[in-house]
């Protein structure tokens, strides 16, 4: 199989899931509930074991959905801006393509058997990259334009019963009103910085480095980077709104590829990585007869960079989105 065709199967892959015989016994003794959970709970999906506090959420959301017969609703908040070390930045690329794949691919055993569906909504989390990381809002409004448009480019290639949404938090809470509150949050973590162990200290403001666009011989460099650490936190704080965050209401059930911790599922990105797919940049490997697509961290694609060949690919609707997609980047491995 060449990797146009990898890729192209890989994309356009919208069939319906077949339940198997152990499905079926699933559904019939134990009940849609149990099937349901049992296959977000994949360990070929999952990154790491729910924890347990989540857990039951998961499960109660599960019974809500199908006690009041309403589609299966799936979040996946994301930072929707590319990190701006990566050579495909600020635009989208094919970790975008194989993320949406992946957890589609995930969701459809649950769209199959259960007759109300699913929706699996993507959320942008992009309204304080400007103030935060210094990424100018030209990129994050390019991002959001070309993700929006691979968005409806995968939409022909949804199964019956799968819906795939796109939306923004500042499409739901006024940005002013995000950013003042922000701001507040920020001043009252900046009380505390101090008193954190240095260890968790360390470990923010390496996380940090990052993903802010700066220059290390910049003024006030170091005081840039705390910035974002405290921006980061106090969005994260969810100090924003009364209400429960947009990802998680009721009926939600959430999905994230990292920092998971009591308020998502941990699912891998992409069948090769963990690492989000805003934050990285998406490749094949191909090992002998098998295509893996994963993403790999400015870090790791600078290191592996010698490695990359690239190969031509023809799909007008994405090549139309932007360049990135004229090739396929593959590491070849023995």
């Amino acid at each position: 199989m060449s990797i146009q065709t990898f890729i192209t199967n890989n994309i356009e892959n919208g069939s319906a899931y077949e339940l198997s015989s152990e499905d079926q016994k699933t559904i019939q003794y134990e009940g849609l509930n149990k099937f349901i959970f049992n296959k977000l709970n994949s360990s070929k999906y999952r990154a790491t074991s729910i924890d347990e506090g989540y857990r039951q959420k998961v499960i109660d959301k599960i019974t809500l959905c199908l006690n009041q017969e309403i589609p299966i609703h799936i979040t996946l908040p994301f930072g929707a801006t590319k990190n701006p070390y990566l050579p495909t930045a600020p635009n989208i690329d094919w970790a975008e393509v194989f993320n949406i794949a992946f957890i589609r691919d995930y969701l459809k055993p649950i769209a199959k058997a259960y007759k109300h569906g699913v929706i699996l909504e993507y959320i942008s989390v992009a309204v304080f990259e400007e103030k935060v990381n210094r990424i100018p809002i030209k990129d994050t409004d390019l991002y959001d334009s070309q993700f929006t448009k691979l968005i409806e480019f995968y939409r022909r290639y949804m199964p019956e019963n799968l819906q795939l949404n796109f939306s923004r938090v500042s499409d739901l809470i006024p940005r002013d009103k995000i950013e003042r509150q922000i701001a507040i949050k920020k001043e009252e973590l900046r009380k505390k910085w101090e008193n954190l162990p240095k260890d968790v200290r360390d470990y923010k403001l390496f996380r940090a480095r990052r993903n802010v666009l700066f220059d290390i011989n910049e003024k006030n460099s170091e005081s840039l980077i705390l910035e974002a650490v405290l921006g980061h936190d106090a969005f994260c704080s969810e100090c924003w709104s009364t209400d429960p965050a947009p990802w998680d209401k009721k009926h939600m059930i959430t999905l994230g590829h990292t920092y998971t911790s009591g308020w998502a599922i941990h699912v891998r990105s992409v069948p090769g990585s963990t690492i989000n797919f805003w934050s990285g940049t998406g490749v094949v490997v191909e090992k002998g007869n098998k295509f893996t697509p994963t993403v790999l961290s400015p870090s790791q694609y600078n290191n592996l960079r010698s490695n990359i060949k690239h190969e031509e690919y023809e799909n007008d609707h994405l090549t139309g989105i932007n360049n990135n997609f004229n090739k396929i980047p593959v590491i070849t491995q023995n």
